[in-house]
């Protein structure tokens, strides 16, 4: 699942900086499922909806950096 969450976390943080649809999920190999219904809410017609998927996502980034800061 480790794996799973840096790909995560590389799609939201990619996604910020200005990546959209198939190009966010490009550099892995084989995304997860998770990753894909990520890349289909961070696409997702309704602004709101895509932004409550990008801050939930950034959420977990920065707490896993606070975690990893911490330790």
């Amino acid at each position: 699942m480790p794996s799973c969450r840096r790909e995560r976390a590389f799609v939201a943080v990619s996604y910020l900086l200005g990546g959209r649809g198939p190009e966010l999920v490009r550099p892995l190999e084989a995304p997860e499922p998770q990753v894909l219904e990520l890349v289909a809410r961070l696409g997702h017609v309704d602004r709101g909806a895509r932004a409550a998927a990008l801050a939930a996502e950034l959420g977990r980034v920065a707490r896993a950096l606070e975690e990893w800061e911490a330790s």
